[in-house]
């Protein structure tokens, strides 16, 4: 049975959900703190009682996306599944994850705000974006003979390069719009072959 949540919990909640849509909409600096409480039908005090400042505020939105992301996000390696097919299964995953619990609106309001304040940046980055799930399945396919004997992490960094390159970047740049259909398969067909192509076994 779901625990219920106090009023105080429900009302946590209800801010950090309001104040994810006002930081969407119209970004770090033009969010306003009267509209987030008038949105989640709170008091300025009750806000403030809870999230000291804006600042402290988006913090908390970006942790609570990323903790959810890291309870809900896992790969298990597959010894009867090919190497292509895995990771083409890793990338939508990652591709879902961005456009959908993120989405371009927010990283792009993300990505200004770390250029603006580097210190919140250099404090998030130290404990959020744990792309721990993608280190593990490159250690078990090492492990499991399919990848070389590379350094994991070493590997991850490579991978979310290739994968921000295509999926990322231009997107938040606004040189493309979010990819779908047949677009969006080539570039994770991509994304596979370069990656396999260096770091596969054949």
């Amino acid at each position: 049975m779901e625990k219920k949540l106090t009023r105080s919990q429900q009302k946590h909640l209800d801010i950090i959900n309001a104040a994810k849509e006002e930081f969407i909409e119209h970004g770090f600096l033009a969010a306003n703190m009267d509209r987030i409480t008038a949105s989640a039908e709170v008091s300025k005090r009750t806000l403030y009682r809870h999230f000291e400042s804006k600042e402290i505020l988006f913090e908390s939105v970006l942790t609570i996306i990323n903790d959810s992301v890291n309870e809900s996000v896992s790969y298990q390696f597959d010894p009867d599944k090919t190497t292509e097919e895995q990771l083409k299964a890793l990338a939508y995953k990652e591709i879902d994850v961005l456009y959908k619990s993120y989405g371009i609106s927010l990283a792009r309001t993300i990505v200004i705000e770390f250029l603006r304040q580097p210190e919140m940046a250099k404090n998030l980055i130290s404990n959020i974006y744990s792309i721990r799930a993608i280190t593990q399945w490159f250690s078990a396919a090492v492990e499991a003979g399919r990848l070389k004997s590379e350094d994991p992490k070493l590997m991850t960094e490579v991978y979310v390069s290739l994968f921000q390159g295509l999926f990322f970047w231009p997107q938040i740049m606004n040189l493309d719009a979010e990819l779908k259909g047949e677009a969006l398969h080539q570039k994770v067909d991509t994304l596979t072959a370069v990656f396999i192509q260096s770091y596969g076994i054949d």
